[in-house]
């Protein structure tokens, strides 16, 4: 039984792929059908002896669509490389009924129709990559399914390099100091600031660019950076403690 919007030559696709083929229909069991066993009819009009179930279906639904080109246009548009896959074969299953529902969609010759319905189909920003490879394919449909396959691990090997890059990019302020997008997030001045406290003579750090700065500053040890290498604060550098006074000499009382 077919699934609630489920097209013909899916439901057959899916009826191939759990062995169909393999559920022979006995005579007593056609009979059952009734007037639908009239269509299961072989190709010069001879009653079908002993049927499988996907034999038989593809049978009755070549008599319900005389046409290859009929069951074609029952594919509609896919937008991913594995819709595609399931389009193509669903367009393999259309020339497998037309052929006497003897073979599976994979078996069949990828035939002129079956490369333009399959572009057609396609999403726009998919038919470059296809064009070459859907056009070129002289062998069956389970051969172009499998390139298919293919060129979908290659575009989406492609589509990560293309975002890290992006990503990378440093912005105009950045690139103008030599960092990279999300290298430094501390301040120039709190980076001063931390130098002189530690005793770095002015002149060291003076006209250094920011990022040797950067570089020599996470040199020093974590208690005397005023913030952590990601720009949030660091705990507050503890005063150093006086020392207390030396306890006062001990006297005894005077007496009253």
């Amino acid at each position: 039984m077919g699934l609630p919007g489920e097209g013909v030559l899916r439901w057959l696709v899916r009826l191939w792929d759990n062995a169909g083929n393999m559920v022979l229909l006995l005579r007593y069991e056609l009979q059952q059908l009734g007037v639908m066993a009239q269509d299961a009819q072989g190709p010069n009009g001879n009653e079908l002896e002993t049927p499988s179930l996907y034999h038989w279906l593809t049978v009755a639904v070549d008599a319900a669509y005389p046409s290859v080109g009929e069951l074609e246009a029952q594919v509609g548009p896919w937008k991913t490389i594995a819709k595609g896959m399931q389009t193509l074969r669903q367009l393999g299953m259309a020339w497998a009924v037309a052929t006497g529902g003897m073979e599976g969609p994979d078996d069949m010759q990828v035939t002129k129709s079956t490369k333009a319905a399959l572009l057609r189909t396609a999403a726009n920003e998919l038919k470059p990559s296809l064009l070459a490879v859907v056009m070129a394919a002289d062998g069956r449909v389970g051969e172009l399914a499998s390139t298919l396959m293919q060129l979908e691990t290659a575009l989406a090997g492609a589509r990560p390099t293309a975002v890290r890059v992006a990503k990378g990019q440093p912005s105009k302020e950045q690139a103008g100091k030599g960092l990279k997008k999300g290298e430094l997030q501390v301040p120039r001045k709190v980076l001063w600031s931390d130098f002189l406290q530690e005793g770095v003579p002015r002149e060291e750090i003076d006209g250094k660019p920011t990022v040797d700065l950067y570089k020599q500053w996470m040199q020093l040890p974590a208690a005397k950076q005023s913030v952590g290498p990601e720009g949030e604060r660091s705990v507050e550098r503890s005063k150093p403690t006086e020392p207390s006074a030396p306890p006062a000499e001990w006297q005894l009382p005077r007496p009253y």
